[in-house]
C-alpha cells in the first residue's frame, strides 16, 4: 500500500471518529426544528394583530409595502445556509463553517426575540426562546471541544430601541418570525446535509 493511500486512510479514519458523535446530536437538533416550526405560527397569530401581516406564503406580496420600513428598523437577517451548507457534492462545503453559521443565526434570533418578549402582549415568546436556546445548545455541541472557541459570537441588535410604538413592534416580531421560519427550514435541510456528510468519510470536514 503506497503513502498516499496510508494518508487517505489516516484522515478518513480521523474523521469519523471526530465526527461520530454528531448523527444523534443531529437528530435531537432536528427534533428542536421541529418544534421550532410548529410554534413560530402559535406566537405569530398571539402576536400580529395588523391586517394583512400573516405567514400564509399566498400573502407574502403584502409584505412589499414594508420592507422600507425593515430596513429603517434595522431588523437583522440570519447567515444565508443554503450558500455554506450546500449539498455536498460541492467541494468547498466545510462542516465547521456550517455549524458556525447556523450558530450564529440561533444567536440572533435568541437576541431579537428577547427583545421583543419584554414588548408584545403575548407570553408564548418565552417558550419559542426555550426552544432556540436548546437548539443552539445542540447545534454546539456538534462543533469539535477544541474548535468551540470558534463557533460565532453574534453581536446584540439593540432593536428595542429603534420600536417606538406598538406598531413597529408588530411589524418587527412578524418579520422577525417570517424570517426565523425561512432560517429554520434551512437548517433543518443543513442537518441532514451534516449527517450526509458525516457518513462519507472521503467529505472535507
Amino acid at each position: 500500500m503506497n503513502t498516499l493511500k496510508i494518508v487517505g486512510l489516516l484522515c478518513c479514519s480521523a474523521f469519523l471518529v471526530r465526527s461520530a458523535h454528531i448523527p444523534e446530536k443531529s437528530m435531537d437538533a432536528r427534533s428542536l426544528v421541529e418544534k421550532i416550526l410548529g410554534n413560530i405560527p402559535v406566537v405569530h397569530e398571539s402576536s400580529v394583530k395588523i391586517m394583512g401581516l400573516t405567514l400564509d406564503p399566498s400573502s407574502q406580496s403584502r409584505n412589499m409595502p414594508y420592507q422600507s420600513m425593515v430596513t429603517s428598523l434595522g431588523i437583522p437577517a440570519a447567515p444565508e445556509l443554503r450558500t455554506v451548507c450546500r449539498p455536498l457534492n460541492q467541494i468547498d462545503f466545510t462542516l465547521e463553517l456550517c455549524l458556525s453559521s447556523m450558530s450564529a443565526g440561533l444567536q440572533l434570533y435568541q437576541d431579537v426575540l428577547g427583545e421583543l418578549k419584554e414588548r408584545v402582549t403575548t407570553g408564548k415568546v418565552t417558550g419559542l426562546l426555550a426552544d432556540i436556546r436548546d437548539l443552539l445548545a445542540q447545534v454546539n455541541k456538534m462543533q469539535e471541544p477544541g474548535q468551540m472557541s470558534s463557533v460565532a459570537q453574534y453581536q446584540a441588535s439593540g432593536l428595542a430601541s429603534r420600536l417606538p410604538g406598538d406598531y413597529e413592534v408588530q411589524v418587527a416580531t412578524h418579520f422577525t418570525l417570517l424570517q426565523l421560519r425561512d432560517f429554520t427550514q434551512n437548517l433543518k435541510r443543513s442537518l441532514r446535509n451534516v449527517e450526509h456528510l458525516t457518513s462519507r468519510p472521503g467529505q472535507r470536514g
